[in-house]
């Protein structure tokens, strides 16, 4: 796998902050400070933990996140807002899971 550039984690820690508040934050410290959350997997490996959900692509990852990361699940946010689907991309680029 590639080293994601900082510039993304910074981006991607910017826009869980802002979108998803104490949420955002609580996030970025469990993706940094327990290494069961570091995935290190590709995109492709990331979805064979996930369960189809009739198109709806953002279930599909959080189906995936509550399996491999189920405190991380939990935190996110039950109304994600209108950059759902930039805050979990966001969220997996966090975890290193590369697509």
């Amino acid at each position: 796998m590639t080293n994601v550039p900082y510039d993304w984690i910074k981006e991607s820690m910017d826009l869980l902050v802002e979108d998803w508040g104490d949420n955002g934050k609580k996030i970025i410290e469990l993706t940094f400070s327990n290494e069961d959350y570091q995935l290190n997997m590709t995109g492709q490996e990331f979805l064979q933990h996930c369960i189809a959900c009739g198109g709806d692509w953002g279930q599909m990852l959080l189906s995936g996140i509550r399996e491999l990361a189920p405190e991380i699940y939990d935190t996110i946010p039950d109304k994600m807002g209108c950059r759902a689907w930039p805050c979990l991309i966001s969220t997996l680029r966090l975890m290193k899971v590369e697509f």
